[in-house]
């Protein structure tokens, strides 16, 4: 009944009823708010009523699918159509081209100073010294791997045995690639899992840029940088390890691998944190975490749904108090229980409950100060692009090497990664 209540909101805002002509039918002022489908979104929802009974503004929060949100992104903040007073833009994947070319509000005159103070990574989100826009929550991926097979003597002897080193969790590329062939024992297990679907491959290939301290492109100078000598490590790194995936990965996302996972079928993989609850219920004992490799660092994507404000929206005031309300300790603190994300406040990260409901929190928070976002404009487009590149690798029609020279000679000739 709330998400009929929640829609039929925004369906009278569509229709041109304002605020005012609500408020004359009795009902409580109104912020709408376009947000993708997902469970932190089914949680915006949840405690919305607690929003309204503080504020006695009422929040129509409208879900919709991924490919509607990029549709209605665009239309809000580049062309100024004014139907949401918030918007919740993907933080790894808008974050640049929002902050370029958006049209949006400053938060800062809504926000408290102890507030923002208590926001991790803040400057991620600020323009010219001013905040334009603030995280829901903090979502990332994270290396999952086989613990009571890792540190099993016999095990860790043979793997010495033969690399000449300790068996530990991999923390570069090439000790990646050689914990995977160390447990690659088809067909009863893979030494590793990456999704082969566009999308889900693509999200692996962030992972490792990240990891190499590089990007799609330098915001500077806006130019592509996908044939580099670092993109090309990146690129090698990553197909390499196919060769430790089970049978039917190509169709697969890293939804199956949780499924795999939990099968035993694979040794290690990389996904989000949100299945970290999951595994060590299911699996207890079993589940070692680390954040993800990298040649240099962690390779850290920024997940989370970042809350802006367009410049056309009919009523600002109203969304100033939303995102304050999200923001606050008391929703941050209950979603963080609920959906298992991290929390954007650095308070809400010590309090007691908040770290019985994280068992990972240690190792999530040496992966923090790693959150990488994309230096790009045209994601999506590009992100297509980088899978098909990918594709071409692993069907032998190209190098690693050439698949990067073909997507900035070929593919994307002439085109800037900020445009």
């Amino acid at each position: 009944m709330r998400r009929f209540l929640v829609a039929f909101g925004v369906l009278l805002a569509a229709l041109g009823f304002s605020p005012s002509v609500a408020a004359e039918s009795g009902n409580a002022k109104v912020v709408r708010v376009l947000a993708v489908s997902g469970p932190e979104t089914d949680s915006l929802i949840k405690y919305a009523a607690e929003f309204q009974k503080e504020t006695g503004i009422t929040a129509a929060i409208e879900q919709v699918a991924r490919p509607l949100w990029g549709e209605r992104k665009v239309r809000e903040l580049l062309e100024d159509s004014g139907l949401y007073d918030v918007v919740m833009v993907g933080g790894g994947d808008d974050l640049l081209w929002v902050r370029q070319k958006a049209h949006i509000l400053p938060l800062d005159q809504y926000l408290s100073k102890a507030d923002v103070d208590q926001l991790s990574l803040g400057d991620y989100f600020k323009v010219d010294g001013k905040l334009m826009g603030v995280p829901q929550y903090y979502n990332f991926p994270m290396l999952y791997y086989r613990k009571d097979m890792l540190e099993d003597p016999k095990e860790q002897a043979a793997f010495k045995a033969k690399y000449g080193r300790p068996l530990v969790a991999p923390r570069t590329f090439d000790e990646l690639e050689q914990v995977a062939e160390f447990f690659n024992r088809p067909p009863r297990m893979n030494g590793f899992f990456m999704g082969g679907v566009d999308w889900s491959v693509y999200l692996d290939y962030t992972y490792f840029m990240f990891g190499n301290k590089t990007n799609l492109g330098d915001p500077q100078t806006g130019a592509l940088t996908l044939n580099t000598p670092a993109s090309k490590r990146v690129m090698t790194a990553l197909t390499r390890m196919a060769r430790f995936n089970p049978k039917g990965w190509e169709t697969e996302s890293f939804f199956d691998g949780d499924q795999l996972f939990q099968q035993g079928k694979i040794f290690m993989y990389q996904n989000w944190i949100y299945v970290t609850k999951t595994l060590m219920e299911k699996m207890p004992g079993k589940v070692g975490m680390v954040p993800t490799v990298g040649d240099k660092q962690p390779g850290e994507h920024l997940g989370a749904f970042v809350a802006v404000v367009p410049k056309a929206a009919s009523n600002p005031a109203n969304a100033g108090k939303f995102i304050s309300w999200m923001l606050g300790a008391k929703y941050q603190k209950e979603q963080t229980i609920e959906t298992g994300d991290l929390p954007v406040r650095q308070d809400v990260l010590q309090d007691p409950e908040v770290k019985k409901a994280l068992p990972g929190l240690d190792q999530y928070q040496k992966a923090l100060p790693y959150l990488s976002y994309q230096y790009s404009t045209w994601p999506n487009e590009l992100s297509s692009g980088i899978s098909e590149a990918i594709w071409k690798v692993f069907k032998k029609q190209m190098t690693a090497d050439q698949a990067c020279d073909w997507l900035v000679n070929d593919k994307f000739r002439n085109r800037k990664a900020v445009e």
